[in-house]
């Protein structure tokens, strides 16, 4: 099948106004001449959602998804919304693999609590199964597929149960939520995720603390970019397992991923930080993004365009917004863009997945 975005309803016919759906953002034909794909508007449980993506790479590595429905097996189960952003690297191996999986995963987990919901706990396991399901499966296939462990992929994902917002991330994308009362002018915006990447101190840091007697486990490049053994700027991700184990540190691994110094313990983690939010009426939307977005837009901006623009089409405008940012620093602007070739596009910007939650049913400008 051809790559595009699926929605399946679980209730009855098509329709963008049943709040229970199941949508999955993978990559499609060209679309408004750069390879975009949008999803305007749409329900969920809690409110709406709009969805946006684009590709850079000659394979989208990104994937995204959201579910609002069912967050269990059983019947009467706990009900919810789920989102879902997987930005893959060295290939999409791992990003479908995650996409194919973890939902299923944290559904399980939910069906094993018995009816005794416990958010946090269902959702780290969920990273724990996608993560052993990964590696097991890697290492039943490498042999034949290579690929596999140098693949992997950050993880990030969110909750919403009862009113009740959870966050949890492993990797470099990132979640920010926007606030704001009756009569502020302006929203606040505040960023409910970890950055994990080696171009933060701090988590190089913490990587140091644990591997103290690694002589090769940070390395710059001339262009300042740190990266973990100088192959990925990410210190947490579902797979990349040949800097977990030994075991794949030889051929048929590629070259460029076969490691001088042994694989003494697992270096990148794929468990989750993760933090809870209990919703209120100052919280107006949450802006989901794998990295590619945020290389292109702040925090601040990108909650300041939402709010400003209506929900339909709220992430392809923030796309629009992110990519004609990075197009200037090129000294070209967005419309530029659509007849670059794809090596000069990789160098402008990365693959980029949105999905932004709307909370409440009114427009967002009139909230």
């Amino acid at each position: 099948m051809a790559e595009r975005f699926v929605s399946r309803l679980f209730g009855g016919p098509g329709s963008d106004d049943n709040p229970l759906t199941s949508i999955h953002g993978h990559q499609c034909k060209k679309r408004h001449g750069h390879r975009q794909r949008e999803k305007k508007l749409a329900s969920h449980l809690y409110g709406q959602y709009s969805m946006a993506l684009v590709k850079a790479n000659a394979r989208n590595e990104d994937r995204c998804q959201l579910v609002s429905g069912p967050l269990s097996n059983l019947p009467g189960g706990p009900i919810g919304v789920f989102v879902g952003i997987y930005d893959g690297h060295a290939g999409n191996l791992c990003s479908q693999f995650v996409l194919d999986n973890h939902f299923d995963n944290l559904k399980t987990a939910f069906t094993n609590q018995h009816g005794h919901v416990n958010c946090p706990v269902a959702i780290v396991e969920a990273y724990s199964s996608t993560e052993d399901k990964f590696v097991e499966h890697a290492r039943e296939n490498w042999q034949q597929k290579p690929k596999l462990a140098s693949a992997g992929s950050c993880c990030l994902s969110a909750v919403v149960h009862n009113n009740v917002l959870y966050v949890a991330n492993a990797g470099d994308s990132r979640a920010v939520l926007a606030k704001w009362g009756v009569g502020d002018e302006d929203a606040e915006e505040e960023q409910l995720s970890i950055d994990y990447t080696t171009q933060s101190v701090h988590r190089r840091r913490e990587l140091q603390d644990v591997h103290f007697d690694d002589p090769d486990l940070i390395k710059v490049n001339n262009y300042g970019i740190y990266r973990v053994r100088g192959c990925v700027q990410v210190t947490r991700a579902i797979g990349d397992v040949y800097l977990k184990f030994d075991e794949f540190n030889q051929p048929p691994l590629k070259a460029q991923y076969r490691q001088q110094q042994p694989i003494v313990r697992p270096i990148l983690r794929a468990d989750p930080t993760g933090c809870t939010h209990p919703l209120g009426p100052r919280d107006k939307f949450v802006i989901f993004g794998s990295r590619g977005l945020w290389r292109g837009i702040t925090n601040d901006e990108a909650v300041s365009l939402v709010k400003a623009s209506p929900r339909s089409g709220a992430a392809r405008a923030l796309l629009i917004k992110a990519l004609d940012n990075r197009a200037r620093r090129h000294n070209l602007v967005y419309e530029d863009l659509k007849n670059q070739p794809l090596a000069t596009r990789q160098n402008i910007h990365d693959d980029i997945s949105i999905v932004i939650l709307f909370f409440g049913n009114l427009p967002a400008e009139n909230q």
